[in-house]
């Protein structure tokens, strides 16, 4: 699929922020017209992956400014809570304990000397978790905000924003809610993770 080949392409830096994608390149690389590129481009600019300026250009968004990081934790915060809030109580056993598996590798990568590993574990565990909470107008509302989340707000800047030994607690007590089943306290720990006020 084009959109997917695109913002994977965007997400593992192989795009780099700012450089000007040209359909006929990306027809070059993809071996497809152009009518399916402008469509996946159109979806990723409203997943905030792309930025278009008609008859300009059309290029990698870049990553946030440090002035606007705060600001664009909460924001994922809060629809990350939400979902939470959501999937948890809907997981199994199963589900919950792998779950907080994949929390506590996070926290170990992220704390350790893996960030950048850790922060593609994140992604994938939170789409997975989005299925879970079993709402498909949550889930096209993640999806359609959290590629952009990862791609905007590279997991240095993330570390910038937060206290080590804090965030492990954090990161801790997510793994006790999600284990324990209590969406209330999972969705309270991610707010708390992404620095949503109280």
């Amino acid at each position: 699929m084009v959109e997917e080949r695109i913002r994977s392409a965007i997400l593992a830096g192989t795009l780099a922020p700012g450089e000007l994608l040209h359909d006929a390149e990306l027809q070059d690389w993809l071996g497809v017209s152009r009518t399916p590129i402008r469509d996946a481009l159109n979806e990723l600019a409203r997943a905030g992956l792309i930025e278009m300026e008609p008859n300009r250009y059309t290029r990698v968004a870049e990553v946030c400014e440090a002035h606007d990081a705060l600001d664009a934790l909460q924001a994922f915060g809060v629809l990350l809570g939400g979902v939470m809030r959501l999937a948890v109580p809907r997981m199994g056993d199963k589900d919950r304990r792998r779950i907080a598996r994949e929390v506590e590798r996070v926290r170990d990568g992220l704390l350790g000397d893996a960030p950048g590993a850790a922060r593609d574990r994140a992604y994938e565990m939170c789409d997975r978790i989005a299925e879970l909470a079993c709402n498909e107008h949550l889930l096209q509302m993640y999806r359609g905000a959290s590629a952009g989340f990862f791609h905007k707000l590279p997991v240095e800047t993330f570390l910038l924003q937060a206290d080590p030994v804090v965030l492990r607690g954090h990161l801790e007590a997510l793994a006790t809610a999600v284990r324990d089943g209590d969406g209330v306290a999972a969705e309270l720990a991610v707010e708390a993770i992404y620095q949503v006020p109280r």
